[in-house]
């Protein structure tokens, strides 16, 4: 009984404390008139990473998976992952109708495009088939018996019950109708047909899972018998998954190659001004308002072997030249969206673009599989040719006069106008000798030609350890013009724990450096996030609080994004994403909110004192106040880790009056997630009635009046939000 009786006490004298807490005055001053650092421009960005589907099947609005049927036969992956027969087809299903019979077989006998553009001198010497990357395989049908058609059906970008539900480990060889189609909405279709004195029409429509017609039929009659292009427009009847069925209907021999499906003009970002992008995965990064966009990796960048290596002129001129691969998440990538694509997307966002290219060097966490050889004349002049031209060239394309080579390739694919490249990454998060041998050949390549490009180097994949010493080590002695790209993936702890990390004098690993003003060095926290709560609220409270620490600290950390950026649900790499999708919808996560909030603020940092209780200092209220020198606008970023709200009192040291605003995210909860189940989704076998979009937490808005000099405000439990002050 007495020991009953002593718990009620101390929970008594708990709920007292906590009620005084919350109604006792907190103070915060903040100095208008005694300017701070200058706030970086290009701090909030965004990194975009071919990982998760997040490609095909994402932001690419383009239906039609393995659409040039070159998923078969694929060199360095695992035996069971994509075609390994001839007959069949990955992510399509061959189809019989009423009887009919024939064959369907991937042949390499009638190339679509007769020449491939050959861009690289690969070692035709070395352990593997160059020639592998040029086979153009279609599909030849043979029709016995026609019945009701005989043919092919592409069943999109596809649906699993889990993320381990598959044929392989990583590929996505749907065998389910799952084109997400909508009623009313024209679909606009591309394909190349080629007849071998065949006398039959080809029949294209949609139609679900149990066979039902879901849109008109296009007929095409009088094949050629040489490739050419047909191109016609499907209205869905049905919101349902749906396929597409190409049939013939003759006995006879015809070949189909290079299928593709996007939705109308309208359902595409921007109109399809900027390429064919997803509108509403385009419209979130659009209200992220990002200064810059890295591409397309990460780890995908450096490719986990010889043929995962991306080169970028594989990805760009007409669309039925590009050469897909496997990438390093072990699924295809078609390069519908290529590196022209992508320097759209970062410009219809506003971003500077920020590619990353391979250096020679692949992933070192599958083991540097392949190394790219410097060790004879031969092997350094291949490396010149392939990977320091790769860097010249792209800047080139980017950034040169239409009568250039590479300026005139851009102009022909519809930009005359250059896109302004400032920044390029050499490699991602590599380490060791043979890493920073091939870097320096392109370093000095491309710092001799062009001096005015910032060149991202790679402080690795930790926040500390050897080889961030032995990294930092080189770029001090070598390359102190760079901006070194960190990367971390860490806990709640390491994150509120951090908030000194970059400040002016803090230790910069063991070696006793510092982040130095005085140096050109500058820091680029390229990929970051809590990566084990699987994007709970909690984690979003401990990174906001960390990059009001990056926004403090913005003479130094000039540029940050999150990491991932994007997730297909059923399809996850990583559990913890900042949007998670999928084919008709999205999940804005919390994470996601709070970059959004911080998105905006001022163009300097104002001197004020920490959030005091008393005389003691609040730790876990975290503040960032900047003021836009030209309108006046305060903008005071915070954080309130605690689940009590805080009445903040808030001392200007000045007598102006502003319109007081404040935008917010909050939640008693932490343990809640926007996507809630991550492979619970809209074609998921077992979706009920109940299944929605809604995100649970979602930013709000309240207004405080009119303020000046002192005033008042309760700042929210488990809170990451803006007062914005807008003066009158």
């Amino acid at each position: 009984m007495k020991k009953s009786i002593w718990v009620t006490a101390a929970l008594l004298t708990t709920v007292l404390m906590q009620g005084w807490a919350q109604t006792a005055h907190r103070q915060l001053s903040i100095n208008t008139k005694d300017l701070g650092i200058e706030i970086s421009p290009t701090l909030s960005g965004i990194f975009f990473e071919d990982i998760n589907q997040s490609l095909d099947g994402g932001i690419c609005a383009q239906m039609i998976q393995n659409n040039s049927f070159q998923a078969y036969n694929v060199p360095d992956g695992p035996a069971n992952e994509f075609s390994q027969s001839d007959t069949i087809f990955f992510g399509w299903t061959v189809v019989s109708k009423d009887g009919a019979v024939g064959q369907a077989h991937a042949v390499s006998d009638h190339p679509l495009v007769k020449s491939l553009p050959r861009r690289y001198n690969y070692d035709p010497n070395d352990k593997y088939d160059d020639e592998q990357r040029y086979v153009q395989y279609c599909v030849r049908f043979d029709i016995q018996q026609a019945g009701g058609g005989y043919g092919i059906a592409a069943n999109g970008y596809g649906i699993v019950p889990t993320s381990r539900d598959r044929n392989a480990i990583y590929s996505n060889n749907t065998q389910r109708p799952s084109l997400a189609v909508e009623a009313g909405v024209k679909y606009d279709l591309g394909l190349y047909l080629q007849g071998q004195q065949y006398k039959g029409k080809i029949r294209i429509w949609l139609e679900d899972l149990n066979g039902n017609i879901n849109s008109n039929i296009i007929k095409i009659s009088k094949l050629k018998n040489d490739w050419k292009k047909y191109r016609g427009s499907l209205k869905a009847l049905r919101t349902i998954d749906s396929r597409l069925v190409i049939t013939g209907d003759k006995e006879g021999t015809f070949f189909l190659d290079f299928v593709t499906l996007l939705p109308e003009a309208s359902h595409l970002w921007k109109g399809g001004k900027y390429g064919p992008f997803r509108k509403d995965l385009m419209e979130a990064l659009a209200n992220l308002h990002p200064k810059f966009m890295r591409f397309p990796g990460g780890c995908a960048s450096e490719g986990p072997n010889y043929f995962g290596q991306v080169f970028w002129k594989n990805s760009i001129g007409n669309p039925e030249e590009r050469l897909g691969f496997r990438n390093h998440w072990g699924y295809w990538t078609s390069q519908y969206v290529g590196f022209y694509e992508y320097f759209l997307m970062a410009e219809s966002l506003g971003a500077s673009p920020l590619p990353v290219l391979n250096n020679g060097v692949t992933c070192q966490f599958v083991g540097h599989s392949y190394i790219a050889p410097l060790e004879t004349e031969t092997d350094r002049q291949r490396f010149h040719d392939i990977f320091v031209n790769d860097a010249l060239d792209l800047i080139e394309f980017c950034n040169g006069p239409v009568t250039s080579t590479w300026g005139k390739l851009r102009a022909q694919m519809g930009h005359p106008a250059p896109f302004n490249l400032k920044y390029l990454g050499i490699g991602n998060e590599n380490q060791g000798k043979e890493f920073w041998e091939r870097f320096d050949i392109i370093y000095k390549a491309v710092k001799e030609k062009y001096p005015n490009i910032i060149i991202v180097s790679t402080a690795g994949a930790r926040d500390a350890g050897r080889e961030f010493d032995n990294n930092y080590a080189e770029i001090d002695a070598k390359y102190p013009d760079t901006y070194v790209d960190e990367h971390y993936y860490k806990g709640d702890d390491w994150f509120f724990s951090q908030g000194n990390r970059y400040a002016p004098g803090a230790k910069r690993g063991k070696e006793g450096n510092t982040y130095d003003r005085s140096k050109p060095t500058r820091v680029f926290v390229g990929e970051f996030a809590n990566n084990n709560t699987n994007n709970a609220y909690q984690s979003t409270l401990a990174e906001a609080a960390y990059w009001l620490s990056l926004e403090r600290n913005s003479d130094m950390v000039v540029m940050a994004a999150y990491a991932p950026l994007f997730c297909k649900k059923g399809y996850n790499k990583w559990n913890s994403n900042l949007i998670w999708f999928d084919n008709r919808g999205l999940w804005r996560t919390t994470n996601y909110y709070y970059q959004k909030l911080f998105s905006l603020g001022g163009n300097r940092a104002l001197k004020y004192e920490d959030v005091k209780q008393g005389n003691e200092v609040d730790g876990k209220v975290y503040t960032s106040p900047t003021i836009d020198t030209q309108s006046g606008t305060i903008f005071l970023k915070f954080v309130n880790a605690e689940a009590m709200d805080k009445k903040i009192s808030v001392s200007l040291d000045n007598a102006d009056v502003y319109a007081a605003y404040m935008y917010y995210i909050t939640s008693h909860d932490t343990k809640v997630k926007n996507q809630g189940d991550q492979n619970y989704y809209s074609s998921h076998p077992d979706v009920d009635n109940t299944f929605n979009y809604n995100e649970a937490i979602t930013p709000q808005k309240q207004s405080l009046g009119t303020v000046k000099g002192s005033f008042e405000f309760v700042m929210p439990e488990n809170a990451v939000g803006v007062l914005r002050l807008q003066k009158k």
